[in-house]
């Protein structure tokens, strides 16, 4: 079997599990106690590996808020020795099939979600959606009220979630998607319908329960529009936790910024990363004051379900948060078609009437991007460098991370064949 042989058959084995999986809601449980490799002296973090003194000031508080919230450290200064002394590791969440929203620093004790694909096995992880507001550690900031909000999700929050899903037997996410298919979410950037729909199905459940603060718990459960990310991001990485396990394939299986490095990686080349420098979101700044200085690079996770098909690969589904910050309906349709030119598979559970009745594209072909010259669109939030988010819009992914993983998988076979 010869090189291209060997690639088209691993690609057809991504295109079957990022097609065929299900991903499920099943449990909301501590970090430490489900995310594989991860301990009391780890702590994760979004994007590609990043060495401790190039780590942005966001996510240094995110880390340092975290270590104080786990009660190993009484101060900022305190909590940042623990990190350069290297008594505490701190690793890219995607490398645990785990994922982390903007600045979030995900600690051991956090309630995450956990979701399986129930038909390949593979098991995703993602710390609780915060909520609407921006006072919060996904955002790089700590403070009192952080606190009290991460113990309350620690200590009532979470454990409610979690038994709540559990009596309904798991969250069907794909159930979900088809259900609000048509309703304008493209499940990265905005999603009010899934949100909106998966609260119908679990506040019925909440309410025959007992639990401590329970009517608190459901209004700030009820109110919150985009609690579905997390979800699908850990959703995401239930799915991909498979395709990464597949040889051979130049099927991009993460993706995601540390706020200075944008990363990719691919199947077939296994844990390395490939990376350029982080590119900016442009598009709507939230405040008129806001400048380009005032930015981060591409800072987060999230573009872990753009991986998995959705976003900017899904831009057709949500053509309002398209127009909104800044581009066309047209625009819209062509970074969805762009998408599938590169694609090895399409998504077919949730037909977009409106683009000829055509599913999400998913599967990035790193072979097709540097082929045709085609950059797939990557929506998202931008960070700002003192905290809190700057702007909503998007980003061409870099070419020159399929480049090089191109070269890596080439190497391999090459050795392999020796």
């Amino acid at each position: 079997m010869d090189f291209k042989q060997q690639i088209e058959q691993a690609n057809q084995k991504a295109a079957e599990i990022l097609t065929g999986g299900r991903p499920v809601w099943v449990d909301v449980q501590p970090a430490g106690d489900v995310i594989p490799g991860m301990t009391p002296d780890t702590l994760l973090i979004a994007g590609p590996p990043i060495a401790v003194e190039e780590i942005p000031g966001p996510v240094k508080t995110a880390i340092c808020g975290a270590l104080i919230y786990e009660e190993r450290a009484t101060t900022m200064e305190e909590a940042w020795q623990l990190v350069t002394s290297g008594t505490v590791k701190v690793e890219s969440a995607q490398d645990h099939d785990a994922a982390c929203g903007a600045a979030m620093a995900t600690s051991a004790s956090m309630p995450v979600c956990v979701v399986e694909d129930k038909v390949y096995g593979g098991r995703g992880f993602c710390a609780v959606h915060p909520g609407n507001k921006q006072n919060v550690l996904r955002w790089g900031f700590y403070n009192e009220e952080v606190q009290r909000d991460l113990v309350w999700f620690r200590d009532h929050y979470g454990p409610a979630l979690g038994e709540t899903v559990r009596r309904m037997g798991g969250i069907d996410l794909i159930n979900v998607m088809s259900k609000t298919a048509g309703m304008g979410d493209e499940n990265h950037n905005r999603q009010p319908a899934a949100s909106m729909y998966m609260a119908l199905q679990m506040i019925q459940t909440m309410m025959e329960m007992e639990f401590p603060y329970r009517d608190q718990i459901v209004k700030e459960f009820a109110a919150n529009d985009r609690f579905f990310l997390h979800v699908m991001m850990a959703g995401a990485e239930s799915v991909l936790a498979s395709v990464k396990k597949i040889p051979h394939s130049t099927v991009m299986v993460a993706m995601g910024g540390n706020g200075i490095r944008f990363g990719t990686r691919f199947a077939g080349t296994g844990n390395r990363w490939f990376t350029v420098e982080a590119p900016l979101i442009e598009g709507l700044f939230l405040k008129p004051t806001y400048t380009r200085e005032d930015m981060l690079g591409f800072l987060g996770d999230s573009c872990v379900t753009e991986v998995y098909g959705l976003g900017g690969m899904s831009a057709s589904a949500g053509p309002g948060y398209v127009i909104l910050t800044g581009s066309t309906f047209a625009d819209a349709l062509q970074r969805s078609a762009d998408a599938r030119k590169v694609c090895v598979a399409e998504h077919m559970f949730a037909p977009i009437p409106w683009d000829g009745s055509r599913g999400f594209p998913v599967g990035v072909d790193a072979r097709k991007v540097v082929g045709l010259n085609i950059l797939p669109t990557s929506h998202g939030g931008g960070t700002l460098k003192a905290g809190g988010q700057g702007t909503m819009g998007s980003a061409k992914l870099p070419l020159d991370c399929f480049k090089q993983g191109l070269v890596a998988i080439n190497e391999i076979l090459i050795n392999e064949a020796k």
